[in-house]
C-alpha cells in the first residue's frame, strides 16, 4: 500500500488531427461535392439530349408508318375495286353468253385475290430438310460382373469387418 500518496486522477490529453488537417479534409469534401454536382449535371444534360433525339426519331418513324399504312390501304382499296370490277365484268359477260371470256376474267380475279390472301397448310417435309428426332437409348452391353452371395452366411454381424 501506498501510504501518504493520494491517488491522482489520470491526465486526459486530446490526440487527434490538427485544425489544419480538419480544414484540408473539409476542403477536399467540398471539392468532391462540387465535382459530383458538375458530373451529374453533365450526365443529365446528355441523357436529356439522347431522350429528345429518341423521341424525335420515334415521331418520324410513327409518321412514316402512318404514311405507309395509308398508302397500303389505298393500294388495297384500288385492288379491291379492280377485283370487284373484274367480278362485275365476269358476271355481265356470263349473262351475255361469253363463257370462254368469263372463265379467263374469273381466273384473273381469283389470281389477284390470291395474291392478297394467305393460307397456312401442313405440307410434306421436303427432301433433304433437316428435322429433329427423339433421342434413342444406345444398346449397352449387359454387365458381366456378378457378386455371389452364396459364400456369406446370413448371420448377425456377417457383413461387418470388426477387428477384434
Amino acid at each position: 500500500m501506498c501510504i501518504g500518496n493520494e491517488p491522482k486522477a489520470p491526465e486526459i490529453q486530446y490526440v487527434g488531427p490538427s485544425d489544419a488537417d480538419i480544414r484540408r479534409s473539409e476542403q477536399s469534401l467540398e471539392q468532391y461535392r462540387t465535382q459530383m454536382g458538375q458530373q451529374q449535371q453533365q450526365f443529365q444534360s446528355q441523357l436529356q439530349t439522347q431522350i429528345d433525339a429518341a423521341n424525335a426519331e420515334t415521331a418520324a418513324l410513327q409518321s412514316q408508318y402512318e404514311d405507309d399504312l395509308a398508302s397500303m390501304n389505298d393500294a388495297n382499296a384500288a385492288a379491291n375495286a379492280k377485283t370487284a370490277a373484274g367480278y362485275d365484268a365476269a358476271n355481265q359477260e356470263t349473262a351475255a353468253g361469253y363463257a370462254s371470256d368469263t372463265s379467263s376474267a374469273a381466273a384473273l380475279a381469283a389470281a389477284e385475290m390470291a395474291s392478297y390472301s394467305t393460307s397456312a397448310q401442313q405440307t410434306e417435309i421436303p427432301e433433304g430438310a433437316q428435322t429433329t428426332a427423339a433421342n434413342t437409348d444406345k444398346k449397352k452391353p449387359k454387365k458381366s460382373l456378378k457378386i455371389s452371395t452364396a459364400g456369406t452366411a446370413n448371420q448377425a454381424g456377417s457383413g461387418l469387418n470388426i477387428g477384434v
